[in-house]
Formats: structure tokens, C-alpha cells, sequence
């Protein structure tokens, strides 16, 4: 009788490993891309209440969040968050309409973006148009690029 070799790893650490990878990943991205910079100066500990969107596409600085962003916003300003599954490192955000600047208005294929320049480091925030329309008498002009 021969015996079988145990396997050297336990049934869940794959899973650990996954999911502490996913999670490192997310808050790599949140550095990369400027996330963690907005949030020194607009993080949204307490509140809330704004009418949002949710599954928006848009992009801070490099990084690309398709269809995971929440978007709204009121007299307060925009808020921004994450869809919960990714939201380490990417704390909600409530920016003031003064602090949304250079807008520029871009077409890619059929959609219409609005980018901006935001905060004292002016990180790149870029937002679906439709997303942005509801609040459009808080932002300046855009300019067609």
C-alpha cells in the first residue's frame, strides 16, 4: 500500500492569496492614478445623501474605472465613490464646484466626456457627460477639445 502525498497547502489559502492580491491591486491603483491624493483634501468621512448614478465609467490621473464609479452631487458639491468591491484605498470623495476646473468637454466615438483639473496637485478626474448633466448649472463652461 502506498500512501498519497498531502498536499502542502491548505484548501483556502489560494482563496487568501486571491483575495489579499485583489486587494493590493486596488490600493495600488488609488495611488496610481491620484484617488489617494483627492481624498487628503476631499474625503467624505460622514454624510452622504447625495442623488447619485451608479455603474459610471470615468478615470482619475492613469486609471480607468469602467462602470464602477457612484456619481452625484448637490449644492455641496460632486460626490465620487467606488462601487463597494473595490473601494479600498479609494475613500468617497465630495469635491466643491470651484475646486472642478478646465473643463473640457471630449468626444470618444458616440460619448461625450468631461475632464477637469481638480485640487492643488490639478489631478486629471474624467467623467461620462450624461453623468455630469443633472448639475451642470454648479460647473463652468466646457471647452470642445
Amino acid at each position: 500500500m502506498h500512501a498519497q502525498p498531502a498536499s502542502s497547502l491548505a484548501p483556502w489559502v489560494p482563496l487568501v492569496l486571491i483575495s489579499g492580491m485583489f486587494v493590493l491591486v486596488t490600493f495600488l491603483l488609488s495611488r496610481m492614478g491620484g484617488w489617494s491624493r483627492l481624498a487628503r483634501d476631499y474625503r467624505l468621512d460622514k454624510g452622504g445623501g447625495f442623488p447619485s448614478r451608479y455603474f459610471v465609467s470615468g478615470g482619475v490621473g492613469l486609471v480607468s474605472y469602467r462602470s464602477c464609479l457612484i456619481v452625484g452631487g448637490d449644492a455641496r458639491g460632486r460626490y465620487l465613490a467606488v462601487l463597494l468591491p473595490f473601494r479600498v484605498g479609494h475613500p468617497p470623495l465630495c469635491i466643491p464646484w470651484a475646486d472642478l476646473q478646465d473643463r473640457v468637454r471630449e468626444r470618444w466615438f458616440f460619448l461625450l466626456w468631461d475632464t477637469f483639473r481638480v485640487g492643488p496637485d490639478r489631478v486629471k478626474l474624467r467623467i461620462l457627460s450624461s453623468a455630469m448633466k443633472p448639475l451642470d448649472g454648479h460647473l463652468p463652461a466646457a471647452r470642445q477639445a
